[in-house]
């Protein structure tokens, strides 16, 4: 009778500690069977192994053939999910940019006979896409809604939240990112793509999706909480990697935001899948380059060139001010954000579906009017003296990616500056402000203009029903305000060798840290995104001043909506 019941103990403990957290069958597999009770609860992850008696005899009976596949298989899933995150980023690019292009050279075709009529086009097309991306997650994917990010990092810290790793949730993620980023929202894919390579290593470490009936049995080895989150560790590195070509910030960012628990082990196939990331990205980006993925190549991937070689110490003041500004924008961007997305999940959302769908398509309307009108308001500036070193034309072919955009103006020889932000995508309109030789390009009207409509858009549309990250919104609008600063270094200090978009390198640098807290990993991504170490020093500068700045007021970015969320799951 004891030997009976010492065995029913022993296979519960083996059920509860092989479970499978994203079974999307219903099945119990496992730790789910409290999350059946009630979805809408979290439940706790264990990633302790306790090495009692059961535990070093089962150890013993395996042999070094068993111990050599386990880890051949450990090394062959890292490999897999850096090919599977690396293709999946390139899709999402190839798809967002190709969108884009496509809009935009269709309204620019149109306009020339009627703006109303390009107004209108530019609106549907931007509606359209905006639909599509909310309609997949309201009816597909609820999951797949916002950056991914705070919950990734609460189940590598313990907290399995329902649905978060499914895959639905990875398609939902995928195609949803691609109708949110190419209708014009003020979003980014980053966040979301972090949370797809997380997708990728958890739907890898189960064997696929039983579902779906996409399994494989010989790949189902790992039978603990422990092994999978080290998949997802991966995942999350990998996610980095491919959104801002990053390798080593990839890693970096699994090492200082979204897990707490670390080893050597870990870090050797965390760098590998970075570094398998990296291969997979420069391949396509090559591939592309001859013409056969339509609009992607000029824009696409986020790597920038500032241009700047040197500084002088008179200038670390204002570098100095750009931190403090980051600060506090930062800071006061996390808490709007945090009230109006509480308000959001608490109130506005529990009233249905039809209203989070009402709710997306009304802000892309608005988004797409004012990214549209603002510039018709606007006067064209003449265009500077040509300098063929540069390889800029003033003004671009229409349609085309690049600075001085010509948009509603009487002559050829003109471009209208708000709209080369504005009527853009986010990539290529970073890659105009952090450019080099375009000295007085914005004027300070259509920068202040933009900060202020853009970052207001930004905490507005953060919490709606789509996939959103914060990553190139804040790079955006942190470029902006320090753009605004290299005029007047420019201006003040009319001797030294200043470039503009050195300072909107470092203003988003001073965002970011102001309102993510992110220090080494950001410092390292920043580096690598514009390939100039000699600003390094300048970069932790920023980030030291902004972090310490926005630590006054308010935790981070992440830490605050994962608070939301936690209130929001257990019912608080």
């Amino acid at each position: 009778m004891l030997s009976n019941q010492l065995h029913n103990g022993l296979e519960t403990a083996k059920l509860l500690w092989s479970r499978i957290p994203n079974s999307e069958d219903g099945e119990v597999d496992g730790g789910s069977l409290l999350r059946n009770s009630n979805r809408n609860t979290v439940e706790s992850l264990d990633y302790e192994v306790i090495e009692n008696y059961a535990y070093r005899e089962e150890q013993a009976q395996r042999g070094k053939l068993y111990v050599g596949y386990y880890v051949a298989v450990k090394w062959f899933l890292a490999l897999l999910t850096g090919i599977g995150t690396g293709l999946a980023a390139v899709f999402i690019n190839i798809s967002v940019e190709n969108f884009a292009g496509w809009k935009f050279a269709l309204t620019f075709s149109i306009i020339q006979r009627s703006y109303f009529a390009g107004f209108v086009i530019y609106v549907l097309i931007n509606l359209i896409l905006v639909f599509s991306s909310v309609y997949i997650v309201t009816h597909f994917a609820p999951a797949a809604a916002g950056s991914g990010i705070p919950e990734i990092k609460g189940y590598l810290n313990g907290l399995d939240i329902h649905g978060i790793l499914l895959f639905r949730t990875l398609i939902g993620k995928i195609f949803g990112s691609i109708g949110s980023v190419g209708g014009g929202l003020a979003l980014g894919k980053e966040g979301p793509l972090v949370h797809t390579g997380a997708c990728i290593a958890s739907l890898l470490g189960q064997g696929g999706s039983s579902k779906y009936h996409l399994s494989l049995r010989w790949l189902q080895v790992f039978k603990s909480d422990r092994d999978r989150r080290d998949l997802v560790t991966c995942g999350c590195a990998a996610g980095v990697a491919a959104a801002f070509r990053a390798p080593v910030g990839g890693v970096l960012f699994a090492l200082e935001e979204v897990t707490s628990w670390w080893r050597s082990q870990l870090m050797w196939r965390v760098f590998f899948t970075s570094a398998i990331v990296a291969v997979v990205v420069r391949t396509a980006m090559g591939w592309c380059k001859s013409g056969k993925c339509g609009h992607f190549g000029s824009g696409g991937f986020i790597i920038w060139d500032t241009g700047q070689e040197d500084y002088s110490f008179e200038e670390l003041l204002p570098m100095a001010v750009i931190g403090v500004i980051g600060g506090l924008l930062g800071a006061l961007f996390n808490q709007l954000t945090f009230h109006i997305t509480y308000w959001r999940r608490n109130y506005l959302h529990k009233k249905g579906i039809r209203v989070k769908i009402i709710e997306a398509c009304l802000i892309s309307v608005i988004t797409s009017a004012i990214s549209f009108g603002l510039p018709l308001l606007r006067k064209c500036n003449p265009c500077p003296e040509s300098d063929h070193d540069s390889g800029i034309e003033c003004p671009r072919p229409p349609g085309m990616y690049g600075n001085y955009v010509n948009f509603y103006c009487g002559k050829d020889k003109e471009y209208n500056d708000l709209a080369t932000i504005f009527f853009n995508t986010q990539d290529d309109a970073i890659r105009n402000l952090f450019s080099a030789k375009t000295i007085h390009e914005f004027s300070a009207q259509s920068l202040l203009t933009f900060l202020v409509m853009f970052y207001t858009l930004a905490v507005v549309t953060f919490g709606t029903a789509v996939p959103a990250g914060q990553f190139v919104p804040g790079i955006m609008i942190g470029s902006t305000y320090g753009r605004l600063v290299g005029m007047f270094v420019v201006n003040f200090y009319k001797k030294l060798n200043v470039e503009e978009g050195t300072y909107a390198l470092l203003g988003a640098a001073s965002f970011l840290g102001g309102s993510m807290r992110m220090t080494v990993s950001l410092c390292v991504i920043m580096v690598e995104i514009t390939n100039n170490l000699k600003l390094l020093p300048l970069i932790m500068l920023v980030l030291l001043i902004s972090k310490a700045v926005g630590d006054a007021f308010n935790e981070g970015f992440y830490e605050q909506q994962a608070t939301i969320e936690r209130n929001c799951t257990v019912g608080i």
